[in-house]
């Protein structure tokens, strides 16, 4: 799997796992296995990458998503059963 990537200050991640075993999924939300699958997207800040985690979660309800920021330490943890609360 792809490192943790090297972020500016404000910038954070978001990383897709699947929800119900727990399988840590691309970009294409295909199981990461191998190491050059991308699994982490980029976000300038917290907020747009919140929105793009609960428009995923919306559309695909076996999803969860997870943001954190420059030291790797979660911000959000973004399910189906919780995306209304954000």
């Amino acid at each position: 799997m792809e490192k943790f990537p090297e972020l500016k200050e404000g910038q954070v991640t978001l990383l897709r796992a699947d929800f119900k075993t727990g399988h840590v999924l691309d970009e294409l939300f295909k199981e990461a296995v191998k190491a050059d699958q991308e699994i982490y997207t980029i976000f300038d800040d917290k907020d747009k990458a919140l929105q793009f985690a609960k428009s995923i979660i919306y559309a695909r309800k076996d999803i969860e998503c997870v943001i954190s920021g420059q030291d790797g330490e979660m911000i959000f943890y973004v399910t189906p059963q919780n995306v209304a609360s954000f």
